[in-house]
């Protein structure tokens, strides 16, 4: 076995990950997790990359979106993003493994939050998001 160098690069307060700069962006899903909101309600864990951007293709960002009750403050956006997405966004099933390979339009900020051991943390938030096709709805 040989020895070899490696360039290593000072590791990022933010695990490793390097934010995107505020924008628009557009992204595919490559991963989807059914999980439960704080509140019992289903959500789905979005793991999606940036597409078209010569700078930062590749990058991941993550979205939750959760499924309300209907009449609740916030229940139209996970509408809102199925009808993005192209999936089925009325009353019925919704089948979150049929998301992955699909794209959307994303507009991303950054946010900066206090972390259970006091420590800040920063990450993308995805503010605002419309169809490939840039239609908004």
């Amino acid at each position: 076995n040989m020895p070899f160098n490696i360039d290593a690069v000072e590791p990022t307060s933010g695990g490793g990950f390097s934010l995107l700069p505020d924008g628009d962006y557009d992204l595919v899903i490559t991963k989807v997790e059914e999980k439960t909101s704080k509140k019992g309600y289903p959500m789905v864990n979005v793991t999606c990359e940036v597409q078209n951007n010569a700078d930062f293709n590749g990058k991941k960002v993550f979205h939750n979106v959760t499924f309300l009750k209907d009449g609740e403050k916030g229940a139209g956006m996970s509408r809102h993003f199925l009808k993005c997405i192209n999936q089925p966004y009325g009353a019925g099933e919704v089948d979150p493994q049929n998301w992955i390979g699909e794209t959307f339009k994303a507009k991303i900020s950054s946010r900066t939050y206090t972390k259970g051991d006091g420590n800040k943390a920063t990450v993308n938030d995805i503010k605002e998001v419309s169809s490939s096709e840039g239609l908004a709805f």
